[in-house]
């Protein structure tokens, strides 16, 4: 059974599964802290029940008034663990936490065209 938790720093280490992916958006050092540091409640891992790490999700509040939103900077899954819905659990975990935690109006996420 699949969960979800909090990213812990230590996930930095762990991770390499999911990045090392050619469809994976991948960041510097400093991207991730500032995202655990300033978020942390809408930075998750998806884990399996080895602890393995299937993926996860980065995101963001921003903007102003009734412009405030939550933003994903990245949802990604391990190609292994692809098309079991992992993305879509995560993706509507950060969807509840925008709208309960940061009272934020609507989520956004931009894609690259190269994306398909």
């Amino acid at each position: 059974m699949t969960s979800t938790r909090p990213f812990h720093m230590n996930d930095l280490f762990r991770f390499n599964n999911v990045n090392l992916d050619i469809l994976t958006e991948t960041f510097n050092m400093p991207f991730y802290l500032q995202y655990q540091s300033r978020w942390p409640d809408l930075f998750k891992i998806a884990e399996s029940p080895d602890k393995s790490i299937m993926g996860y999700m980065i995101g963001k509040s921003e903007g102003s008034d009734a412009l405030w939103h939550g933003h994903v900077s990245a949802v990604t899954v391990a190609p292994l663990y692809r098309r079991l819905g992992l993305a879509k659990k995560l993706m509507e975990d950060l969807e509840s936490t925008s709208e309960n935690v940061y009272n934020a109006y609507f989520v956004d996420l931009f894609v690259r065209s190269s994306n398909r």
